[in-house]
């Protein structure tokens, strides 16, 4: 009896063993701004947060600038006039106001990463889509940025398959076809076919 105890827990611990084993872990590195470069229509972002800047932010400080001003001289000339409970809270809205331009370029630093990651959203989310299908197709267990890695074999970079699967042309540095030249026109004006 106690062979057949020792006989079934042998069998039951060897199948648990084998149920345990699991693929090997797979690794893979990613690096998100190779990938974005290569998209058309990203390089219109930096000029359109610049169009945002002028447009929009640096209208808005001189248009706070402006109020600030013009309240402040309102408020010296009806300090007097006005209830004093009035009077704190129009210091205080003066207040707010004066700070906010003290601080304008952290503000509108604030406010121009806001507007790029906006427009970056879509771009951002078709990479990280077809990133999210390569990973699953190719069972990997773990992704690391590029940047945190000292050394790794071209085999494990994400940015190929993820450029290929968005359709993305490829520069030569990642196994894509170098620009062939135009080709020369013949004698006659026309291009040899």
């Amino acid at each position: 009896m106690k062979k057949l105890m020792m006989a079934v827990v042998a069998i039951l611990g060897l199948a648990s063993a084998a149920n345990s084993q699991t693929a090997p872990n797979k690794f893979g590195y990613f690096d998100l701004e190779s990938v974005l470069g290569l998209m058309p229509g990203v390089e219109k972002i930096d000029s359109l947060v610049d169009k945002f800047q002028r447009d929009s932010l640096d209208t808005e400080y001189q248009e706070s600038l402006t109020v600030l001003n013009y309240e402040d001289s309102v408020l010296k000339a009806d300090s007097g006039k006005i209830p004093a409970s009035y009077y704190k809270q129009r210091m205080q809205e003066q207040a707010q106001r004066f700070y906010k331009l003290q601080n304008w370029q952290q503000y509108s630093q604030q406010v121009l990463q806001a507007k790029q990651q906006e427009l970056m959203q879509p771009y951002l989310a078709k990479v990280f889509e077809a990133l999210q299908a390569v990973i699953t197709e190719g069972k990997y267990t773990y992704v690391f940025k590029r940047e945190t890695l000292w050394q790794a074999p071209p085999a494990d970079n994400l940015v190929i398959p993820v450029a290929k699967k968005l359709g993305l042309k490829l520069p030569p540095e990642l196994g894509g076809q170098p620009d062939k030249p135009a080709p020369k026109p013949a004698a006659g004006g026309r291009p040899n076919n």
